[in-house]
């Protein structure tokens, strides 16, 4: 007769571990008899505490046990899964007030995060109402010309979609003063994330002001076209808690087939996906400063090949007719510049390579003390190997900002790229400098998706973006023993796709076959 209260204080405990424990004797007798005669685990008996209906909780003891399967905890709560939704779920907490409201059975519980909304009829009803609306808010706001719902976005079943990319516009005048306002907040707030003894609470409540602002930057000088928008949509669905929102679909029956007919700023692309990687323009231009860098460490360590490349570009430059053979390389000597919003924090592999190539270079005729020709004799006496690898470090230091080359529009570049540079990774590392630029959706994404570690990224669903950028630094810097060879094979040549020198096959993670658990995830983030 004592009451929850009463009873923890007397023994000195909360009030939720006493009703924790009473819900257990609130279990139908018949499951607690099983526990009692050991047919059943006490864990299986205390899954069954996940229903507080008696009557539900035996209906689904006795199907489990008709036929005298061994009964596990997992299989009892997935059972009651369908027997409805408790309100702590992130299902039944985003519905709980309109399923109220309309009248939807309740089974309560001793706590109230264990009631269950019973009809499951109902819920999945409002739940797609809520996520229609969010559709449709968007479609008005962007102009898309319609908008849908679905519980759980099938991506097999959306093969056939294309998707549409918002293309770069001139903002305004007060668009463009905005602009400004949030580059100069950027900076100001990446120097703060600088500082080495920030918590990490107030470390993340930087970064997601940072990606609020690199958002509302991105809308200001983005838009769809016309022509796009009248023929793409939206769809809501919930994933992770929430809604996520899929936009800028094309329905099968109203793609532009890919012959020659790209429209206007945007693209097609066969498969729709959530939260999909785009590059900000900063960050376009960061990565094109270091695929060049990358670039040049491949040339000095492939000096013959540069060489003939140099003396090709300078003879038909002057030979030729018109436009030159490529614009890829600056052979005017003088060093290319290259501007990087954060040189210092970037994988310095190639650097260290071209610094070493400069180590190992023959410089005993450039003695500043002679005269140009006296060094030139000097130079013109060195073996052809010597005089190859300078050239090679010369041409290298020309290299421009660039990303893998179209072979339509510079073949010569494409293919001697293919030749020395046949997998950037050679001389560039994905680290956390690159992370710390990606959207916390993004990375788990890669993950999931391109690396093939589908379970490490559900279970880093829940870390914070740090925590996340950590985990890849580590991943990149020495993949972990626990990976399938299919998995070190994707993580050994990831890279943003536009880096890697065109023609080369992207590898394919699969499945995975061993995934490492979750203690193991939690321990490498």
């Amino acid at each position: 007769g004592q009451t929850p209260e009463t009873i923890a204080k007397t023994f000195g405990t909360t009030v939720a571990a006493v009703k924790g424990r009473l819900r257990y004797g609130l279990i139908h007798p018949d499951i607690r008899a099983a526990a009692r005669a050991k047919s059943i685990t006490l864990d299986t008996m205390k899954a069954f505490a996940d229903h507080p209906s008696q009557e539900v909780q035996r209906e689904v003891f006795e199907a489990l046990t008709k036929e005298d399967n061994y009964v596990q905890a997992y299989t009892v709560r997935n059972a009651l899964k369908s027997r409805g939704v408790q309100v702590s779920d992130d299902i039944g907490a985003f519905v709980r007030k309109d399923y109220e409201a309309r009248g939807g059975a309740i089974a309560a519980d001793l706590l109230d995060e264990h009631s269950v909304l019973e009809d499951s009829a109902l819920v999945e009803t409002i739940l797609l109402e809520k996520l229609a609306a969010a559709a449709e808010e968007a479609r008005a706001e962007i102009g898309f010309a319609w908008a849908d719902a679905v519980i759980q976005y099938d991506y097999a079943s959306m093969a056939d979609y294309g998707r549409v990319y918002p293309g770069p516009v001139e903002p305004d005048e007060k668009g463009s003063r905005r602009v400004d306002e949030i580059t100069a907040e950027l900076e100001k707030l990446e120097h703060e994330m600088e500082n080495e003894e920030l918590e990490d609470e107030a470390y993340n409540e930087l970064y997601d002001r940072v990606d609020e602002l690199e958002a509302e930057a991105r809308d200001l000088q983005e838009a769809y076209g016309a022509e796009d928008l009248a023929r793409s949509g939206v769809i809501a669905s919930w994933s992770h808690g929430k809604i996520s929102l899929h936009v800028g679909l094309v329905r099968p029956e109203d793609r532009v087939e890919s012959a020659g007919k790209a429209s206007g700023t945007s693209k097609d692309h066969g498969t729709a996906d959530s939260d999909e990687i785009t590059y900000p323009a900063s960050l376009t231009e960061d990565l094109k400063t270091e695929r060049a860098m990358a670039l040049g460490a491949a040339m000095v360590m492939h000096p013959e090949a540069t060489l003939d490349l140099t003396l090709f570009k300078l003879v038909t430059d002057v030979l030729g007719h018109g436009m030159g053979v490529t614009q890829a390389i600056k052979v005017d000597a003088r060093q290319e510049y290259r501007s990087h919003a954060k040189m210092d924090e970037i994988d310095g592999t190639s650097l260290e390579q071209v610094a070493e190539a400069h180590d190992a270079l023959d410089l005993s005729w450039a003695d500043g003390a002679k005269s140009p020709a006296d060094q030139f004799a000097l130079f013109r006496a060195l073996d052809a190997g010597k005089k190859a690898k300078l050239v090679a470090y010369a041409t290298a230091a020309t290299t421009q900002s660039c990303f893998a080359r179209d072979r339509q529009r510079d073949s010569l570049m494409h293919d001697f790229e293919v030749e020395i540079m046949p997998d950037i990774r050679a001389h560039w590392t994905p680290n956390a400098a690159l992370f710390n630029r990606f959207k916390k959706a993004w990375l788990l994404k890669i993950l999931g998706e391109e690396l093939g570690l589908a379970q490490e990224a559900v279970t880093l669903a829940s870390s914070t973006k740090k925590q996340i950028v950590e985990f890849c630094e580590k991943l990149f810097a020495e993949p972990f023993a626990t990976l399938t060879e299919a998995q070190r094979a994707a993580v050994a040549a990831w890279c943003p796709p536009m880096m890697q020198t065109a023609g080369v096959e992207p590898v394919d993670a699969g499945e995975s076959e061993t995934p490492v658990d979750a203690s193991g995830v939690a321990k490498a983030a």
